[in-house]
């Protein structure tokens, strides 16, 4: 199985799931490629089995980058096998993770692809006092803190929620 692995960053958090994501299926046989979906341009995806498609999410946003991918190469992918994934602050908290799920996952399924995903991945997301960004990014920030040291946090330290058994059992189910 040949897979194209796309993946839309801002801090780092989805690549690093991506690279993740493509260590294992390249362990279990597959030939990976993997590209960051910034300024990604006449992507050919007729070459793939499988087209997984990530990004992180700010601000209930997914990156430029993957959702023009998806729009892009909406005829294309329906020809092929395609699975998203996100990283979020949502899938931190069990009682959010279906709205994320909904808004993150399925909404832009449905908006964006002909057919069904073959998968859906929602994944946590790390916390990091150092990134420093726009006053939107702070406001929020600031509401995340508060919960987290309600939480016992500390959160001058950077806090990583991903479950990274997780995402490699859902790497290997592809």
């Amino acid at each position: 199985m040949k897979a194209l692995i796309v993946y839309g960053t801002r801090y780092g958090t989805a690549a690093e799931i991506a690279e993740e994501i493509g260590c294992v299926m390249k362990n279990d046989g597959a030939e990976v490629d993997l590209v960051d979906s910034k300024g990604l341009k006449d992507f050919d995806v007729s070459l793939y089995d499988l087209v997984v498609v990530g990004s992180g999410i700010k601000i209930g946003k997914w990156t430029k980058g993957s959702l023009k991918f998806l729009k892009d190469n909406k005829s294309a992918l329906s020809e092929r096998n395609v699975a998203l994934f996100v990283t979020c602050g949502a899938a931190n908290e069990e009682d959010k993770k279906d709205e994320a799920r909904k808004n993150y996952l399925k909404k832009v399924a449905q908006e964006n692809l002909i057919n069904e995903p073959v998968a859906m991945g929602l994944f946590g997301s790390v916390y990091d006092p150092e990134i420093k960004q726009g006053l939107m990014y702070k406001v929020t920030m600031k509401f995340i803190k508060k919960e987290l040291e309600k939480q016992g946090i500390d959160t001058s330290k950077r806090h990583d929620y991903r479950d990274w058994d997780e995402i490699r059992a859902w790497a290997h189910d592809l």
